[in-house]
């Protein structure tokens, strides 16, 4: 079975239909690790495709946000203004919908998460992290998004020490079957490894390898777009650059 798993597509419809496109039919099944809206221009939209083609998503910090005012203290200026943004443009049913939406799951023997298991908002940047993660799940395979980060962690099994190595477009990584992974997808909206093109990943649950994806998508109609929508120029400028 082929699994592509996305995450953090963020409102930008051109990098989600982009991923789609570059799928192909490819993927047996889709699944989303959250934060479908917050910064992008297309918030119903992305929401939309979602619902349709049933993927299945987990919620992430930034759909939270929509309907929770504790956690939108969190965060920085620019993404609150996005949020607020984002807020005025989804009726009651979309924010219905983001309410539905689990935290963490475990599908075909792998967990999924948006940031951290046990803690879906925090963030795996770091080995210590990862240490600190693989303790508090058992399964071999947890996949990952929020920091927006093509790479992953390895730890063979029984041994505390963790490697971090990063994912490239094209690379190709074959599980072991002695070592435990978290696989960070990247973003499908907003990379932030300093590779501005939509990233994804497909598992394949037979041969076990993950394969890597960088996506080319119409950078400029989306910061086009966030323009005329007053967004914060930050959001939009830094898609061109990727962090």
């Amino acid at each position: 079975m082929r699994i592509a798993v996305i995450s953090d597509i963020h409102g930008n419809l051109e990098a989600f239909n982009a991923v789609l496109e570059h799928l192909d039919n490819n993927a047996d099944e889709i699944i989303s690790l959250g934060d479908i809206v917050g910064y992008g221009p297309n918030p119903k939209e992305c929401c939309d495709i979602i619902r349709e083609k049933r993927i299945y998503s987990l919620c992430g910090n930034h759909d939270v946000a929509c309907f929770d005012d504790d956690l939108i203290s969190y965060f920085n200026p620019y993404a609150r203004e996005a949020i607020l943004w984002t807020r005025s443009q989804l009726t009651d049913e979309y924010i219905s919908f983001l309410k539905g939406l689990p935290f963490e799951d475990i599908l075909h023997s792998f967990r999924i998460v948006h940031g951290a298991p046990g803690s879906p908002f925090d963030y795996i940047m770091t080995s210590s992290d990862a240490i600190e993660a693989f303790a508090s799940f058992r399964e071999d395979i947890c996949f990952i998004g929020h920091s927006h980060i093509m790479e992953f962690y390895e730890q063979r099994k029984g041994h505390p020490l963790v490697r971090q190595l990063s994912l490239r477009n094209q690379q190709e990584l074959i599980l072991e079957e002695d070592k435990r992974y978290i696989i960070n997808v990247g973003s499908v909206g907003q990379p932030r490894d300093r590779d501005p093109r939509a990233g994804y990943i497909v598992y394949d649950t037979e041969a076990r390898v993950i394969r890597a994806y960088r996506v080319e998508y119409r950078i400029d109609i989306v910061q086009r777009k966030m323009q005329l929508k007053g967004l914060p120029p930050i959001l939009w400028e830094r898609l061109e650059l990727g962090r």
